[in-house]
């Protein structure tokens, strides 16, 4: 038993020997590399593109606007917000007959927003005092080619553009019919002249004064010129480059002179729909009012089926008449010059144009609405090369917008009956000697 036992142990003593000798190389190896493990992570943090945050632009928007065109540019911009994550606007209502005055101060100031709306014939001094950048860039597809010269006109300056086209909503005359035949005679035809003007004018006074022959704006100066176009039956845009000449022995020397004689039988009002309601009532022969306002009582009386009012555009086939446009321009102190112009090409596109002529009557600024549109084309013929709105105006230059407010100080002057015709004539010499 002892013999076997010892058998025993010596088996398990060699067996013992053998993974020792097997093992040794292992214990002497040395530790496992970690270049391996380095090289790999290396790697794997190569490959992996660092998350980077997208920029976000922000833009503060500045609109001489009424409240509900404002609503109606606030749902336009939740689409484009939906669509540009990126561009963050903000909207900012002024009031229109503040707008000029905020704006100038704002950019004197450098605060002006990243974005305005102004008046085309504000654009030029603007960009010539250095407060704006070209906006070229700003139209999209087409959109360039597709402008009239009487909008794009006042834009262009030292070879750019300087603002983008919105809208148009030049002033048209709004007629009682049947006034106007009981004051000058059945089958009258329209437009009147100075001579058929005076005769309204007294007629209108020997019925005792309870009616105006004329409702307009007596202190808007593109009031008093859309009424001279259709009396005279020529454009007012060259007045400046005719200088004193304009008020001797013409046409608008007459007009001016009945304005001053009939004087009380003027209602003057800057509020449209009270003119037109004054019309529509027969208190007022005709009233000078923007075609909005006069395209929003036409649907009306159609629906009425009434005929007792008429919508004139006859002064539209002038060579220019003032178009009233508005066009988006761009601060010359935005840190977002590239989303300010993405932002402008949306608000103005065909989409955005056929909005806001369904819903505020505005008028279009690209030449094919008026191609394929035949209401729009009795209107405007979109590709007329000698008459409005395919030319510029006479007075397109920086000076335009003060040229055009000293115009409407005289012209307030006259309608508060503090102007005599002569009185007029000097200061129209004193005011525009040049």
């Amino acid at each position: 038993m002892k013999a076997v036992a010892r058998r025993k142990s010596a088996l398990v003593f060699l067996l013992l020997c053998v993974m020792v000798v097997v093992l040794s190389p292992w214990a002497d190896a040395p530790p496992p590399s970690s270049s391996f493990i380095a090289v790999m992570e290396g790697e794997a943090l190569a490959t992996a593109e660092p998350e980077v945050e997208e920029e976000i632009s922000s833009l503060l928007v500045e609109v001489a606007m009424d409240e509900g065109e404002f609503a109606a540019l606030s749902a336009l911009n939740e689409d484009f917000a939906f669509r540009h994550p990126d561009i963050e606007v903000e909207l900012r209502r002024i009031a229109p007959e503040e707008a000029h005055e905020i704006y100038r101060q704002a950019a004197e100031l450098e605060e002006a927003a990243d974005i305005m709306l102004f008046e085309n014939e504000w654009v030029k001094a603007f960009a010539a005092a250095g407060y704006l950048l070209p906006s070229d860039a700003a139209f999209a597809g087409k959109s360039l080619a597709e402008q009239f010269e009487a909008l794009s006109g006042p834009l262009k300056w030292n070879g750019f553009l300087w603002g983008v086209p919105k809208d148009m909503d030049p002033l048209v005359l709004v007629w009682n019919t049947e006034l106007l035949s009981a004051w000058l005679g059945e089958g009258v035809a329209l437009p009147l002249t100075v001579e058929q003007w005076t005769a309204a004018a007294k007629a209108g006074a020997e019925a005792g004064g309870a009616q105006s022959w004329l409702a307009m704006d007596g202190h808007d100066p593109l009031a008093l010129l859309a009424w001279m176009e259709s009396a005279t039956g020529e454009r007012s845009d060259d007045w400046w480059t005719r200088g004193s000449s304009v008020w001797s022995g013409t046409v608008q020397e007459q007009a001016l002179a009945l304005l001053v004689q009939q004087l009380a039988g003027v209602a003057f009002t800057d509020d449209d729909r009270q003119a037109i309601q004054a019309v529509r009532a027969g208190d007022v022969l005709a009233a000078i009012v923007p075609n909005s306002e006069a395209a929003a009582l036409e649907r009306e009386l159609n629906a009425e089926g009434s005929s007792a009012l008429e919508i004139d555009h006859r002064s539209w086939r002038l060579p220019f008449t003032w178009p009233r446009g508005r066009s988006y321009v761009i601060s010359s102190r935005t840190a977002s010059e590239e989303a300010a112009s993405v932002w402008i090409a949306e608000m103005t596109a065909e989409q955005a144009q056929l909005q806001q002529m369904e819903q505020r009557d505005l008028l279009p600024v690209y030449r094919s609405f008026y191609d394929g549109d035949r209401q729009l084309s009795n209107l405007i013929p979109g590709r007329a090369n000698q008459a409005f709105p395919s030319l510029s105006p006479e007075l397109s230059g920086p000076e335009a917008s003060e040229r055009l407010r000293q115009l409407g100080e005289l012209w307030s002057g006259l309608s508060e009956g503090r102007l005599t015709l002569d009185a007029w004539k000097a200061q129209w010499g004193e005011a525009f000697a040049d």
